[in-house]
Order: C-alpha cells, then structure tokens, then sequence
C-alpha cells in the first residue's frame, strides 16, 4: 500500500514538473511574440513616418513653386509651415527656411583662391558674431580660402597641419558641402562653427535677402571692400531701424528701405548685391505615426525647383 502511494506521488510531481517546464515555454512564447509583433509594429510605423516626412519635403517644394510674387519674407505662406497636419494614420509637419539671407561660404574666393568680396564680409561677420580681432578672423578667413583653392599648383601653410592629424587628412581642394566641414579647417572649432551656423551656408548664389538675413549679417555685408577701404554706411542703431521695419512689413523692392524711419538714399548703396528675394531654401519634413518619428530635409533652389542636398533622419 505504501508503496503505491509513494508511486502515485511520484507521477504527481513528474506531472507538476512536466506542466511547470511547459507553462514555462508559453511564456518565453508568449514575449517572443510579443516582442516580434511590437518590432513589426516599430517598423510599420517607421515605415509610415519615412514616407510622409518625404510627402512632407515635396508639400513645401510645391509651397515654394506657388510663390511667386517679386519678394520673400517670412510671413507668407511658406513661412508660416505646418504643423502636425493629420495624414493617414499619422501627422506630417513642414518646415521652410530660406537661406539666402546667409552668407555663402563657398563665395569667399575664386577656384585659384583669389578673394572675392565675401571674404571681407566674413571677416566682418566673424568679427561681430565671434568677438575676435580682425587678425584673428583674417586668418579664419585665409585658412577657409586656403582649403577651397583649387589650383593644382597650390600649396598651403596649412597643409603640414592636417597630414599631423589623427588620423591625418588633406584638404579639400573645393567647394565646401556642408557647414560642418568647417571643423575640419584649421583654426575653426565646434564652438565656433555652431556660432556661425546661424549666418553661414554652402549652396547657392552669392546674394542676399534682406527680408530674412540676421542683423549680424545685414552689418557685415557691407564690408565688400579690402580692410582700410569700407566704408560703413550704416550703423548698427540702422540696422535695428530696418530689422523692426522688416518684422512688421517686408521689403517689397529694395528701394522701400527709404521707408524706414532715419533712411538716407546711402544705405541703398551699402548693400551691392542685396535683394529681396529668396534664392535657396531648406525644406524640413517630419511625419508621425504613433511613436514612429522620420525627418527628411532637402536643399532646393527655387528657381526651376532643383534639389542640391536630401537627407533622411
């Protein structure tokens, strides 16, 4: 009798362990599952972002082409963006940026490395938004010429620099392709160049717009001569005239800065090369679905629609 129930005790516990083991797979089971459905989820999601952040760089290329009036300023349309739009079953926000009212670090010299007036204009720039003396700048401003000189036959003081870097590198020899490639100069530092940022960019033409440039740059952009020979037409109290009179209205024509209070026929001629229009703009898309966030951001140039840069986040 006693040993029946010794066997029946036994089967209970092999019974007891067999349904622990099992239990104990249904449940690894039931994560992996788990686990595989919200990965399948993360990517749907993702995958549903990707594309509405690049619906949303195409929306604001079509804003820019709709916009066709003889000046641009930040208080129309494509100014304004968008901002959490529903879309399927996710949001898209749109961000534009024009980036004419910046300076074009690739126009600071020629492809020999001759300098061109957006050499001094940088020098200016650096000056007011760095606080460094004019020869610290200046050599800002050669090590930068020095790296786009193209000439085959060039050879810069900088060069022993960078072949002594870890690792070691050569110069470009070119136009920049972003602003971050200024960590790569001599001279220039992160600090420095998140500074610049704001008033500084690679693509387009050597124009400005007045209706979107920073006060900073709007200073600096008379500063086209060699140092000895600029003349400062405007001072930095005009500036500020003409920044509160662009906050409320913009520039219709480059002659409507006669309007602003304090004006002289002067100022017109502080600014060769000025306009009021935009010429290259960023375009920032970003598209939500659930927790799935994509950004997409392009570089275009309005006239004829170009793309010069696209990249996904």
């Amino acid at each position: 009798m006693h040993r029946l129930q010794r066997e029946d005790g036994m089967a209970l516990l092999l019974v007891l362990v067999v349904i622990t083991l099992l239990a104990s797979l249904l449940s690894e089971f039931a994560f992996s599952t788990l686990v595989d459905l919200r990965l399948t989820e993360t990517f749907r999601d993702r995958t549903g972002s990707y594309y509405l952040a690049r619906g949303g760089v195409e929306a604001g290329r079509i804003m820019l082409q709709v916009d066709n009036n003889a000046y641009d300023h930040p208080t129309e349309l494509w100014g304004q963006g968008v901002a959490n739009y529903p879309a399927g079953e996710g949001t898209v926000s749109i961000e534009i940026e024009d980036l004419s009212g910046r300076l074009n670090l690739n126009g600071i010299a020629d492809s020999r490395g001759n300098p061109l007036p957006g050499f001094h204009r940088f020098v200016a720039l650096c000056q007011e938004v760095l606080a460094m003396s004019a020869t610290e700048v200046e050599t800002l401003a050669v090590s930068l010429q020095d790296w786009q000189n193209a000439d085959p036959q060039f050879a810069s003081a900088d060069d022993s620099y960078y072949q002594q870097q870890q690792p070691p590198y050569t110069r470009k020899a070119g136009a920049l392709d972003a602003v971050e490639e200024l960590n790569l100069i001599r001279g220039f530092d992160q600090q420095m160049v998140e500074a610049l940022s704001p008033y500084v960019r690679v693509f387009g033409g050597n124009t400005l717009n007045i209706n979107t440039a920073p006060a900073a740059m709007l200073y600096a952009w008379q500063a086209s001569a060699a140092a000895g020979n600029v003349q400062l037409i405007l001072e930095p109290a005009d500036i500020e005239s003409i920044v509160a009179y662009r906050d409320q209205q913009p520039f219709e024509v480059l002659g409507d800065i006669e309007k602003v209070g304090g004006s002289n026929p002067n100022w017109l001629s502080a600014w060769q090369n000025a306009t009021v229009k935009g010429t290259v703009y960023r375009i920032r898309g970003e598209g939500q679905v659930n927790q799935g966030i994509r950004t997409a951001e392009a570089i275009v140039e309005k006239q004829g629609n170009r793309l010069l840069s696209y990249r996904v986040d």
